[in-house]
């Protein structure tokens, strides 16, 4: 066994050799931050300022030499060597105190957005609802294939339905039963809320969200949530899409042409020559759109490729890393 100290906040806690830090923190109630659990989003990310830890194969795709050779550490892959005191900021009350469900469900309906994406609406039991946030997901267990994430696309309402956006992917176990196989009235377990890509509605910064594909999904649900609230905040929302046709909703510009709070900016990255609205990389033109960040909160939500690319490049732009808050969708865990 070995004693963990969380520097930040006084918390600790042991873990065994066999398990990750993270695994440790969630056994003992300890609320540290997390998303995929496979080593990609990065969200668990941890300054090691004493003992040492290691990982059980290479270095997680969420993290990079420099970092690691600075003392930063992935504590859902990373295991402790010795004791260890570490530095993460623990997730907010707000959010470790809303209950992790697993209720059954059932396929209320399925529609295809377009060629390759997919709306899922769920419902839960009418006397037992799920309390989240918006912004967060849920894991759907399936038999024989596992727990699958997939973001909640609409906002906590206090209504037993759930719209989730499905990506289809190649190869893809489950992605390819929602395209080919599940039908209406069909029966799923899922368990939640899970994660801390949230809205965070108590701050008066103004926003910038950044989607790219199906990370539109709780960019949609955060949005909903800002408007049925009321929130007068600025919002600039930024989505990237291969191709027009990739852009499966017209939500986001009914959005800005009904809230003068509320701008809209689609980004192409493989357009057609009549295409005359933004191209390249979606990240990119927030760079080209702002000189300067600090006030900001910024919201980046899709492949981990890109949220990494908008975290480091943000900071450039002088972001607050404290006001960055993002999930990354990693398809082997087909987040999408």
């Amino acid at each position: 066994m070995f004693n963990i100290k969380n520097q930040s906040s006084g918390t600790t806690f042991s873990t065994t050799e066999d398990q990750s830090i993270l695994d440790g923190a969630i056994e003992h109630g300890v609320n540290f931050p997390y998303g995929c659990k496979n080593g990609f989003c990065g969200q668990c990310k941890a300054l090691i300022t004493e003992g040492e830890v290691e990982y059980e194969n290479d270095i997680p795709p969420g993290i990079d030499q420099d970092e690691v050779d600075s003392g930063v550490a992935l504590l859902c892959q990373c295991k402790a060597k010795t004791d260890v005191v570490l530095e993460i900021n623990e997730i907010d009350p707000e959010v470790a105190e809303i209950e992790v469900k697993t209720l059954p469900c059932k396929v209320e309906s399925i529609a295809k957005l377009n060629h390759d994406v997919a709306q899922v609406i769920l419902k839960t039991p009418s006397e037992n609802t799920l309390q989240y946030l918006a912004g967060q997901y849920i894991d759907i267990i399936y038999p024989d294939i596992g727990m699958r994430a997939f973001s909640i696309a609409n906002a906590p309402n206090n209504s037993n339905l759930l719209e989730l956006h499905i990506r289809l992917i190649e190869g893809g176990e489950f992605t390819n039963i929602v395209f080919n196989d599940l039908e209406e009235k069909a029966m799923l377990n899922i368990e939640g809320p899970k994660g801390d890509f949230y809205l965070r509605d108590k701050s008066d910064n103004p926003i910038i969200m950044v989607a790219g594909g199906t990370g539109f999904g709780p960019v949609k649900a955060m949005v909903e949530h800002a408007i049925e609230t009321n929130l007068d905040r600025e919002i600039n929302i930024y989505w990237g899409v291969r191709d027009l046709q990739d852009m499966y909703s017209d939500l986001p510009s009914k959005w800005s042409s009904e809230y003068s709070n509320i701008n809209f900016t689609p980004v192409l990255s493989e357009s057609s020559e009549d295409w005359d609205g933004a191209k390249g990389y979606v990240h990119e033109k927030v760079l080209i759109d702002f000189d300067n960040l600090s006030a900001y909160d910024v919201y980046v939500c899709g492949a981990p490729e890109m949220v990494k690319a908008a975290a480091n490049s943000f900071v450039e732009k002088d972001m607050n890393k404290d006001n960055f808050f993002s999930d990354a969708f990693e398809f082997s865990s087909e987040k999408q």
